[in-house]
């Protein structure tokens, strides 16, 4: 009898295990393809020549940025959406301030315990770093500060 129960235990244990691994890696799925096929865009299109990254970004209109080099060896972010027809925007890395330098505007003026994420995305203003962080108090806060000058735009907090 200890052994059937022993059995049982195991195998609800390995059960769950497997259903859990399966659900996650699904859920992965449409975050994974929209990264491949907007790196295939970027590239495609010709404004990079490789790629180092790409993340996806939930703005007012979704786009994946693809950060990369361009054929003259210009650190470039091209927003890959799917309603672009010819050519995707695209910034300099150089032209703008960086996700740290964003950060610290941030830690600047807010108390912050933990960043979460930093991504670079395209808002109707404009490039825009998005900065998800949990404050001192436990809550999560998201800011948005404009790429070009690093003023803030939109302020999301203690959710």
């Amino acid at each position: 009898m200890l052994n059937w129960i022993k059995f049982i235990v195991v195998f609800l244990l390995m059960l769950t295990s497997v259903i859990t691994v399966a659900v996650l890696v699904n859920a992965n799925k449409p975050f994974s393809a929209a990264k491949k096929v907007a790196i295939e865009s970027a590239i495609q299109s010709g404004q990079l020549a490789s790629v180092s990254s790409a993340d996806v970004f939930n703005g007012t209109v979704p786009t994946v940025t693809v950060f990369g080099v361009d054929g003259k060896g210009n650190e470039k972010a091209v927003f890959v959406d799917e309603n672009s027809k010819d050519g995707f925007k695209e910034v300099k890395l150089t032209d703008g301030i960086s996700a740290e330098k964003a950060v610290a505007n941030v830690k600047k003026e807010l108390d912050v315990e933990k960043i979460l994420h930093v991504k670079l995305g395209l808002e109707e203003e404009g490039p825009v770093w998005e900065v998800a962080f949990k404050s001192d108090n436990g809550k999560l806060n998201y800011v948005y500060v404009f790429f070009e000058n690093g003023q803030w735009w939109k302020r999301i907090l203690n959710l």
